[in-house]
């Protein structure tokens, strides 16, 4: 008697087990997606700019996509419940993104390895900089956030404010389902409750 699916139901096993390894990395790659487009959404809030002195640039941008990448790999990457492969291929959406952006920006073809090698570079660097502070505590966040984000000399005026929302975001993501997350459920905070009012000079 023949065994197996291929012996019951006439199917090649061999297709069978190919099709449901693809039907579970597209759902990879999907909550992938999910994830990343909701810490571009997150990024792209205009009370970062005006709230936190988040300079309107695209280094700007850039510094807010990165640091809300960070709070969820490095959840997925550190916490209970981890899932180092979902945070590789949100990575990969970042570099697709990053990629797809300098291209429509009429960077030429060889430019833009050379380009992204940089801002892949960059934002290592940066996911590697927020964790060391976040083990060290809130003086050295600030600090990290304070070199990052604010390099013209706005520091002391908004770097607090800005590694306490920090700080709280971890905290919400670290205590989210990684369920609700795959389904693009990522709980940053409210901007208007940790808002602050521009410093005078």
């Amino acid at each position: 008697m023949a065994a197996g699916l291929a012996g019951v139901y006439g199917i090649d096993e061999a297709k069978s087990k190919m099709s449901l390894f693809s039907s579970a990395r597209r759902r990879e790659r999907e909550a992938a997606d999910r994830i990343y487009a909701a810490c571009v959404d997150a990024a792209r809030r205009p009370g970062l700019f005006m709230g936190y002195g988040v300079p309107d640039t695209l280094q700007g941008r850039f510094e807010m996509l990165a640091l809300h990448l960070f709070v969820v790999l490095n959840r997925l990457m550190h916490e209970p419940g981890d899932d180092p492969r979902l945070a590789q291929l949100i990575s990969e959406c970042f570099v697709t993104d990053m990629d797809s952006a300098f291209r429509e920006m009429g960077v030429g073809d060889v430019s833009v390895p050379k380009r992204m090698d940089t801002v892949y570079r960059s934002f290592a660097g940066r996911i590697s900089a927020y964790r060391k502070a976040l083990m060290e505590g809130n003086e050295a966040l600030t600090a990290a956030v304070a070199r990052n984000v604010f390099p013209d000399g706005a520091a002391d005026a908004y770097a607090p404010a800005l590694a306490r929302y920090l700080g709280a975001a971890v905290a919400k993501v670290h205590a989210e389902k990684l369920t609700e997350l795959r389904a693009g459920n990522v709980p940053f905070p409210e901007l208007a409750a940790m808002a602050t009012e521009e410093p005078k000079r």
